[in-house]
């Protein structure tokens, strides 16, 4: 373990540190931006967030109210579902994520009811 790491458990059961998450995150919200998305992090009640176009533009709602967990399942969702995502370079450990939430949207499930 990471010295000064805290281990914590993903929506999806998985544990994992915080910085593998917030590093996910960024990475994550970077493809995201490279695919065209307008990725927003704004307070949103109790929804996770999600896909959503404005004037033309696709954006990615996140939740800021929710853990970076919460919020890096939610754009997981997002991103598994874009036919553009394997063209792009991505890290192991985020292939890996975008997998298991690939195979998630095939049975019909979703990040966001976990």
């Amino acid at each position: 373990m990471v010295a000064g790491a805290v281990p914590v458990v993903a929506a999806d059961g998985d544990a994992e540190l915080v910085s593998d998450t917030l590093g996910l995150l960024e990475e994550a919200m970077q493809l995201a931006r490279d695919l065209g998305y307008r990725v927003r992090e704004e307070p949103l009640g109790e929804l996770p967030g999600g896909v959503c176009a404005v004037g033309g533009q696709r954006q990615i709602l996140l939740n800021a109210s929710h853990p970076s967990s919460q919020r890096l399942d939610t754009l997981l969702d997002v991103l598994a579902t874009d036919a553009d995502v394997g063209d792009q370079p991505v890290s192991h450990l985020l292939e890996s994520r975008l997998r298991k939430h690939r195979s998630g949207a095939d049975r019909g499930h979703s990040g966001g009811d976990r």
